[in-house]
């Protein structure tokens, strides 16, 4: 508190501030002020020097111009009173800054119309600032949620928020005249004395109560009292929450627990929590029935205590130790062997779980399970890597475990050797039995084959009946001598297949590689030729690879030659396959099969001389012959069938090699008028599996042409499965060797789910090849197969024929 010590000054806690001054002011009729009279501490209020009040403009000069211009009118009521003059205005002090002065005074009107007022000037700054205060308080307990009051020792309010007002239903200042007892009805007036002193006695005190609305309701409250001083008079501070809110709250709270533990007990999933010492706090039912463990053997235990001396539990624990540690979430593959169910591999989710503060109390585990999901990728891996018919490894694994024979022939100057194997007259076989009969055949012969090698030794199958065998450890050629001798004695023996006799024997190509630089594909040529070599020494023998041999091929040097000519003569043709929608059998597309007419030998299938063609570059003639032919006839058939029509050809990846294949399509379709989208381009997987981005640019080329994209032959020998995103394709045929059997084969019912699910993700069209039976096509437009190609649809047929089919089909 300040009080007055002396004429005009105040003190305060700072020390003699001038806080009161009087002072003389003439009103002039034309409404000029002046000061007559101003004493020191008006001065020292307005920061002036002595008698500088007097000579300038006067308190007008000092006050701000709209305050100015606020105060003449209250000055001109005065005037026509006249009455006292009060009036707050503020003023800028040069070391002060802004402070409030108050002006009250009362007129003297004299004989020259002039008024002169007599003030007294008050420094009101200080209670300015404390009213701001005061309101900016007030505002703020406006805008709480819970209701706030103020009680005084005598039990009446003296001040209530908002919310207290709008709860209990009182409107402006009607809380002045409450007492504690009108709204507390099981408080009574006699009691509130005690109850203050305890408020006062325990500075906090806690209770539930009734409070009385306006209107006479009651509402059961909370109430949080604390005690306060100002000014030397105590108080109560009451902070009041509405418990029906609260139990609503609690009640929420509650269900959105039992939804959650429901959730969690009920998941299928398996879920634990541990503690920051990787102590289980928690599992589910789901992983409690799962595992051989009860809940109460594994409470407060670490997994490397569950299962001491596992690695894997090891690394587990390792992982939710560094969750603990970095908060960062993770997860693992783990898995369990001690199920009900047996091994279960789960793929577990690790989430670091925090307190209010952020820091890291444990870790919650969210394990699912895999297994199935696991044995379909192995099965996808395997498909990668492994021949679906033998079982044996394809050419991809086969080229792998050669690149490594070199490696290590090159470091340690070793010897390896490499054979190549073909089947004596094996088509004569699928041609008389059928394919069935065929896949049979061919998977006894890898058996038998895997039966002649060494456990280190690489049997695989390269495609149709194509085997090669890769021999690491070789001292001379006398080892791979008695390794193809038990080879053909193995193959002496007559095959059963369908109750029958089959003696199919088998020639057998060898390369021993000693020193020297060499490749893969060399090797597999230098074999090629051996292998020839023995089919013409009148097969059931091995040869092996020779230089003089490269200059021993006369014969496919004349049917090169021949091949030449064929082009000019006008000796070839397209055949045509009908492609066909499941389930109807209506006649979609057609697959362009070429065949040489040979005048001497008749009809040649493209086996006998597309090799030739690819090997010495006269594949990029055929195949311009081949797309600028069937162009045409696309062109044709669209013009007399009514429905959408596509013709698919093969491409060979010969045709991609420094060749600009887009551009020459692109002048094919404008020359002979075909669109795009009426053309199927098919390819083979080892097409994607070099990887070449020449190829993947030619690909990408053709698609944005309106070119459609299809893997040919998919599975059989590679199985470019992570190649089916990185590609522009648009179809995936599958193989007539898992056709072969199906559905009665279960295995290969997997295998052809496997693939059509895997098209499908990758929305890649799917059509089947060597559809044979009605149960086929049935089985396959089940499971989802739109496309089917195969005898039970028609053979290959020349154009005359196939056109006839098609009109047949409209």
């Amino acid at each position: 508190m300040a009080v007055i010590d002396g004429p005009g000054e105040l003190v305060g806690p700072s020390g003699l501030l001038p806080a009161a001054a009087t002072c003389i002011l003439e009103q002039h009729p034309d409404g000029h002020v002046t000061v007559v009279h101003a004493d020191p501490a008006m001065e020292d209020m307005f920061g002036a020097e002595p008698g500088r009040l007097l000579h300038a403009a006067g308190i007008e000069a000092s006050m701000w111009p709209e305050d100015r211009r606020r105060a003449e009118p209250r000055q001109e009521t005065a005037q026509r009173g006249p009455m006292p003059l009060r009036t707050e205005f503020p003023v800028e002090h040069p070391v002060r800054g802004p402070r409030w002065l108050e002006l009250s005074a009362v007129p003297e009107p004299l004989s020259d119309g002039a008024i002169r007022w007599h003030g007294f000037l008050t420094d009101v700054t200080e209670r300015r600032q404390a009213e701001v205060q005061a309101g900016l308080v007030g505002k703020a307990l406006d805008h709480l949620a819970e209701m706030v009051s103020i009680c005084n020792a005598e039990g009446r309010f003296v001040y209530v928020n908002e919310a207290w007002r709008k709860a209990l239903g009182y409107r402006g200042e009607e809380f002045l005249n409450l007492s504690v007892a009108e709204v507390v009805p099981d408080l009574g007036s006699r009691s509130w004395a005690g109850h203050f002193r305890e408020v006062c006695e325990k500075t906090s005190v806690q209770w539930e109560t009734i409070h009385r609305t306006r209107d006479g309701h009651r509402v059961p409250v909370v109430v949080d009292a604390r005690y306060l001083e100002h000014e030397g008079c105590g108080y109560v501070l009451a902070l009041v929450r509405d418990t029906r809110l609260l139990k609503r709250t609690d009640t929420a709270l509650l269900r959105r627990e039992r939804e959650f533990r429901s959730l969690a007990e009920n998941s299928p999933d398996s879920i634990m929590r541990y503690d920051r010492d990787c102590r289980i706090v928690y599992l589910n039912p789901s992983l409690e029935n799962t595992l051989l463990f009860s809940a109460s053997d594994m409470i407060g235990r670490t997994p490397t205590e569950l299962h001491p001396g596992d690695e894997r539990f090891e690394t587990y624990e390792s992982k939710l130790r560094a969750v603990v540690a970095t908060g960062k979430a993770d997860e693992i593959e783990l898995l369990l062997q001690g199920t009900h169910k047996g091994p279960r591999l789960l793929h577990i989710r690790l989430v670091a779980e925090h307190d209010p503060d952020g820091e890291c109390t444990g870790v919650l585990a969210v394990g699912r399970d895999i297994t199935e999901v696991d044995e379909y990728r192995r099965r996808i891996q395997r498909l990668a890597f492994f021949d679906p018919l033998t079982d044996l490894p394809n050419r991809a694994l086969l080229n792998d475990r050669i690149r490594q024979c070199l490696t290590d022939a090159a470091a340690r100057g070793s010897q390896f050797g490499l054979m190549l194997l073909d089947l004596d007259r094996f088509k004569e076989v699928n041609d008389t039995l059928g394919h069935s009969a065929g896949d049979r055949l061919l998977c006894e012969a890898a058996r038998r084959l895997n039966a002649c090698v060494r456990g280190y030794d690489t049997v695989a199958r390269l495609g149709g009946d194509e085997f090669s065998i890769l021999l690491p450890v070789v001292r001379d050629r006398g080892d791979l001598r008695a390794i193809a001798g038990r080879i053909l004695e193995a193959f002496g023996e007559a095959f059963i297949v369908e109750g029958k006799e089959l003696f199919v024997s088998v020639s057998i190509g060898i390369v021993l590689h000693m020193e020297g630089q060499c490749d893969a594909d060399r090797l597999f040529k230098q074999a090629d030729l051996a292998m020839y070599h023995a089919k013409r020494q009148g097969r059931n023998n091995f040869q092996f690879y020779a230089e003089e041999l490269a200059v021993q091929v006369s014969d496919r040097t004349a049917m090169e030659g021949a091949l030449r000519k064929a082009l000019g003569n006008g000796e070839l043709e397209l055949y045509y396959q009908p492609q066909v929608a499941l389930p109807a059998g209506r006649i979609v597309g057609a697959e362009a099969l070429l065949r040489w007419r040979h005048p001497q030998e008749g009809i040649m299938t493209p086996d006998r001389f597309i090799p030739i063609a690819e090997e010495t570059g006269l594949i990029r003639d055929l195949g311009h012959w081949v797309l600028t032919t069937a162009c045409r006839r696309a062109v044709y058939w669209h013009r007399t069938v009514d429905s959408p029509f596509k013709v698919a050809v093969n491409l060979s990846t010969r045709q991609f090699v420094r060749n600009d294949l887009p551009g020459e399509l692109q002048r094919i379709v404008q020359d002979t008028g075909c669109r795009p989208e009426w053309l199927e381009l098919e390819i083979t997987e080892s097409l994607l599996l070099g990887n070449d981005a020449e190829v993947g640019a030619a690909l990408e080329e053709l698609h944005d042409m309106g070119f459609a994209i299809s893997i040919d032959d998919f599975g059989t020998g590679y199985s470019a499965l992570s190649y089916l995103n990185r590609f522009p394709l648009d179809q995936i045929k599958i193989d007539r060797s898992f056709i072969q059997g199906f559905p009665a084969d279960r295995e290969k019912v997997e295998l052809v789910k496997a693939i059509i699910s895997i098209a499908g993700a990758l929305q890649l069209e799917v059509i089947a090849e060597g559809v044979e039976t009605s149960h086929q096509a049935e089985y396959l437009h089940a499971q989802g197969c739109r496309l089917a190609q195969g005898h039970l649809f028609g053979r290959p047929l020349p154009q005359d024929r196939f056109e006839r089919l098609l009109a047949g089909n409209a």
